[in-house]
């Protein structure tokens, strides 16, 4: 009797929300009372209330060739209300699949994304849909200008065109097995622009788990790329002569930018962020990179770092900035405008320019940079110099991507190993020539030390011919 008293008076303090979530009229019984006290208070306290919902095990079926799912789907109606839909899905071709236990693990798989994803708002959410309307965007707010560029592009041009409506969820790792496929041939695409394709989808699946609209492991990253597509090509970088023999031929400006990029190894962007409070005369400080006309801090946490100024380029740069007038700040490399001067156009116009006198090919503002890289390397810098001075997070960065053997250094190289093999066949000629003239004295002797040259105090000529000795230890 207390105890439905208790319902009823807290059944009262909910009345205007119970009034306000049921249309029709509820029982007051004891029962049904305390089910809607148990909803109030469930809702007070955020806690979710989900229907029950039976698991689905799917019908499979073969037809024309390909295999098939069918399950129920619940579909909203315009009124807020809902009803249960049949819906097939394909599976695969019959000759995708080696056996029916091949057949059924995709169907247990598939099976399973729909039972989890039955109660969640994102479940028919397009990948299309969630790449243009949330990471996109994402990737503006969050992430370096230049990068959401990027991201953009391959977005737009390798992969938006291929997803049709498929929905994040349904997403595997064979669609994107198969995507990678299309794309290597039908546009000849570098391995290097493939792995970035595949980086930038595998990022999207990230964000996704991260937001909630997706769960399970990233489909991407056991994605392989295609076994035959085209080998990138081959980077290149200038030796310590090639540049000088450059910065010979420029006006004072771009040689100073030249000079900056092979003796310190700063990026484009780094060159066009430089300011003269940066520069001590003996030291670099790197605090910024320009893209475009956004202004960052440079790409990592290493790349925020000072370096020496060798004399060389601090004498050029002291040219330079009495040719300027001696500011103390602003921008370093300018054409008059105190703006930041555009990296690219420098290198089309002048210096590619200059070089066509020379016949001395033009490889880009990185080939000055993988230069310091490998004459550091040349002279005998230690891997982690090298990766400090060119201010890489991670070692073998440096060593496998920017680390070039030049053509003299091969050459010395092969010099080394044919001196060593005339050394070789030398001390092989002296040997036969003391075994014919010492005979079985010197056999004996090589073997009581072990194989090397026997000392000539144990040494006798063979016949007794004492002069023969004489000779040898004379020389």
């Amino acid at each position: 009797m207390h105890c439905h008293r208790g319902y009823r008076q807290i059944s009262r303090q909910f009345a205007p929300l119970r009034r306000r979530l049921f249309a029709e009229t509820i029982p007051d019984g004891p029962d049904e009372q305390l089910a809607i006290i148990r909803v109030q208070l469930n809702l007070q306290m955020g806690v979710v209330m989900k229907a029950t919902h039976r698991y689905q095990n799917g019908r499979l079926y073969e037809e024309h060739g390909a295999w098939y799912v069918q399950y129920r789907q619940r579909i909203a109606r315009e009124d807020g209300s809902s009803k249960l839909n049949r819906a097939c899905k394909h599976l695969g071709r019959s000759t995708d699949f080696a056996n029916v236990f091949d057949v059924e693990r995709c169907r247990a798989s598939f099976m399973q994304i729909v039972n989890c994803d039955r109660l969640s708002a994102n479940s028919r959410v397009t990948l299309t849909a969630f790449v243009e309307g949330a990471y996109l965007p994402w990737t503006k707010e969050e992430r370096r200008a230049s990068t959401s560029k990027g991201h953009h592009e391959v977005w737009s041009n390798h992969l938006r065109n291929r997803i049709g409506e498929l929905r994040l969820r349904e997403f595997r790792t064979v669609d994107a097995s198969r995507m990678l496929r299309a794309i290597a041939k039908e546009k000849d695409l570098p391995t290097t622009t493939l792995q970035h394709i595949k980086s930038v989808l595998s990022t999207i699946f990230t964000y996704a788990r991260n937001e909630g609209a997706f769960d399970g492991a990233n489909p991407v990253d056991k994605v392989l790329i295609p076994r035959h597509a085209r080998e990138p090509g081959e980077t290149h970088a200038y030796d310590l002569g090639q540049v000088l023999q450059i910065l010979d031929l420029l006006p004072l400006l771009e040689k100073s930018i030249v000079a900056t990029a092979a003796f310190a190894g700063l990026r484009r962007g780094e060159l066009r962020g430089l300011e003269w409070t940066d520069y001590t005369g003996s030291e670099l400080t790197i605090n910024r990179s320009i893209w475009r006309s956004v202004v960052n801090l440079p790409k990592t946490r290493a790349s925020r770092d000072s370096l020496p100024v060798v004399p060389a380029l601090a004498e050029i740069l002291d040219e330079y900035r009495r040719s300027m007038g001696n500011p103390e700040a602003g921008v370093v490399f300018h054409s008059g405008d105190g703006l930041p001067i555009n990296i690219d156009k420098v290198g089309r116009r002048v210096i590619h320019r200059a070089l066509e006198v020379t016949h001395l090919p033009w490889y880009g503002w990185h080939a000055f940079r993988r230069g310091l890289a490998s004459n550091l390397y040349a002279m005998g810098a230690q891997d982690k110099v090298v990766q400090r001075i060119l201010r890489h997070s991670k070692p073998h960065v440096t060593r496998e991507r920017y680390i070039k053997v030049f053509d003299r250094t091969l050459l010395e190289a092969v010099e080394k190993v044919q001196a060593r093999i005339e050394e070789l066949k030398r001390a092989k000629a002296n040997r036969q020539q003391l075994e014919l003239k010492f005979g079985d004295d010197f056999a004996a002797a090589k073997s009581s030390t072990g194989g090397g040259f026997p000392h000539l105090s144990a040494l006798r000529p063979a016949g007794g011919k004492q002069s023969m000795v004489e000779p040898m230890v004379s020389c």
